[in-house]
Formats: C-alpha cells, structure tokens, sequence
C-alpha cells in the first residue's frame, strides 16, 4: 500500500512547477526508510527544481517550529549537487547528534565544492561549543578541531577560512589567540570583521581594547560585528560607545546596540532600553522589549561576571552592588545557575 508520504513525494516530483507548501508540509517528520526512499526519487529530477524544493524546506523549517525535515536533509547531504549539499547543512542547524558532526567534518575535509565546505565549517560551531562544554566525546571534539585548524592554516578562500576562525573560537587558548590575531590583520575587510566576531565569542578579555577600537569604525559591518562582540562579552566600559550606536546610521547596528545593552546591563543600558521600547520605530521597540527581558531574566546575579578592561575598583556601580546583595540573598534557596554566557551558532 502506498503511503501518505510517498504519494506526497509523487505528485510533488510529477508536477515540477511552482512548490505548495501544504503538499510540503507532508514530508516532515520522514522515517529514516522514508528518506533513503526520498533520497533515491529526487534524482529523477533536475537539480534546480532540487534546490529550489530544499530552499523552501529549509525556509519552512526556520519559520515553522513544529515542521521537521531533518532525515531528508541529512540524506540530502550526499545529493551530486552542491547547491543542495549546502542547502542541507545549512537545514541541520538545530542538530546537535554526534553523528552529523562526523559527516561535516568529512564535508569539510573532503567536499569538492567550496560553498558546502564553508557551510560545514559554520556549523561546526555549535559542536565546538559543546565540546568546550565537555557534551561532546573528546576524540571527535580534537578531529573537529583539527579539521577546522587545518583549512586555517590552508590559507586559501577567504569565506572558507573566516567561518573556521568563528567555529573554532569557542576554544580560548594561545594557539586561536594566534589564530584570530592573524585573521584581524588580514587585508580583506571581512576576514577582519570575522575575526571580531571571534573577539567576542572567545570570550577572552585581551580582546577588550580592540574591541572598543571597533566600535568607532567606519564600516557599519564592522561596527555590527563590534557591537555584538561587546554584548557577548558583557563589556561595562563599552556602554558609552554602545549607547552612542543606538542611534547609528544603519539599522542593523542600531538593533545590535540594543541587544548588546540588554546584555551588559547596568543603569544608563536599563534606562535607554526602557526609552526604546516606548519609540515609534517598531524594529527598535521590538529589539528594546527583547532586551528589557534579558535584563530581567539576568537581574540577580549575572551582572557580576561582566569584563572590565579598568581597574577591579571600578566595576561595579551602585546598581550593581544592589544586584550582587540580591544574589547573595538568593544563594541560600538556589544551588545553581543553569545558564551560559556563549550564544550557540
């Protein structure tokens, strides 16, 4: 008897024009025969018509949380076109299984295709991040690192190396210092602006002043990426520079500058955030009333482990004293914080 599924997959394939997300729909949730059988069907087609129904897939996947169509894309990984290959990894987001780590470092080292290979390069991330966590099995956490090390060391396409040096900044050691050290004086402008972006994923302090630097630059994408290393690291002495870019010429800095504030906290951060959620300009309000929540969620404690490029003397104002009172208060009931400081890929 034919399934549901594949009559789906039939009529999807015997009338390649426009998609229908509501015959899309019936191919989430595929069991792994389903997708090997799904897998082997889409070869009958051309691989525009391939790439144009994983694009959806995968646009549908982002925006509708209860659709999965993760076994499909993972079969997809091994499809003959690139485009899809890459289209795949880049539905896989939310996978964290060991197993896909597997097959995107294979993906990374041996893909005949650049784009699939700064796809898996990007993704790795998230299993760095895990194995910096201690979640993931020590052997496959170094095969991922020096995968990623390697195509650093290559040298070679500028995206491909960029996305290693993100991936692989979880990792707070001498030897990525020296890694994101090199990629911040590389001549392209966006191996630059990816090396900030490690800044603030290492989450390592010796990047604090040229981090601040940044934040004057001339480049609205690198501000952005500034802006955002400041907020990940919860930089105090950024607050000043990051209010100023509440009101940047360019939309995406201004909304950054606003989710940084909610992440550094503080009161002249609070009191702007406050103000933002009132603005008619509904993208910022948005972002404030985003913001205004982190700083509830962090209120209690979480303010206490912001970086601090001055004197130890100087890190905490009157607000601060109040929130680490509060927290000391609170330690006789709670026992831990369940929370990180390191935003996942």
């Amino acid at each position: 008897m034919v399934s549901l599924f594949e009559n789906v997959v039939e009529e999807l394939i015997s009338n390649q024009g426009e998609l229908d997300e509501r015959l899309i729909e019936g191919l989430s949730d595929a069991s792994r025969s389903q997708a090997r059988w799904f897998g082997a069907q889409l070869c009958r087609c051309s691989s525009a018509w391939r790439r144009d129904l994983i694009q959806r897939m995968v646009s549908m996947a982002e925006r509708r949380f209860e659709i999965d169509f993760g076994t499909l894309f993972r079969v997809c990984l091994e499809d003959e076109d690139p485009e899809v290959r890459r289209l795949s990894i880049e539905g896989l987001w939310e996978d964290m299984r060991p197993d896909l780590a597997r097959r995107l470092v294979t993906r990374l080292a041996e893909d005949t295709d650049v784009r699939v290979r700064t796809a898996a390069a990007s993704a790795l991330g998230r299993f760095v991040f895990m194995a910096e966590c201690d979640e993931l099995d020590a052997e496959l956490a170094a095969r991922i690192r020096q995968t990623l090390e390697n195509v650093i060391m290559e040298g070679g396409d500028v995206d491909l190396t960029r996305r290693a040096i993100e991936s692989v900044a979880y990792i707070n050691d001498a030897n990525i210092r020296a890694m994101i050290e090199d990629a911040y004086e590389h001549e392209s402008l966006r191996m630059r602006e990816s090396a900030v972006f490690a800044m603030g994923r290492s989450a390592d302090t010796y990047w604090s002043d040229t981090i601040l630097h940044e934040l004057r630059a001339a480049s609205p994408a690198m501000r952005y990426e500034a802006v955002r290393a400041a907020g990940e690291m919860m930089l105090r002495n950024a607050v000043s520079l990051v209010i100023d870019l509440v009101d940047d010429s360019d939309a995406e800095v201004r909304a950054m500058a606003v989710w940084a504030l909610g992440q550094i906290g503080g009161k002249q951060a609070r009191t702007v955030i406050e103000r933002l959620v009132k603005s008619d300009d509904e993208a910022m309000a948005v972002a404030a009333e985003e913001a205004l929540s982190e700083l509830e969620f962090a209120t209690g404690g979480l303010e206490m482990f912001v970086h601090e490029v001055s004197d130890e003397a100087d890190l905490y104002d009157d607000d601060y004293d109040d929130a680490i009172e509060d927290d000391e208060a609170a330690a006789d009931v709670t026992d831990e914080w369940d929370g990180d400081a390191l935003r996942l890929p």
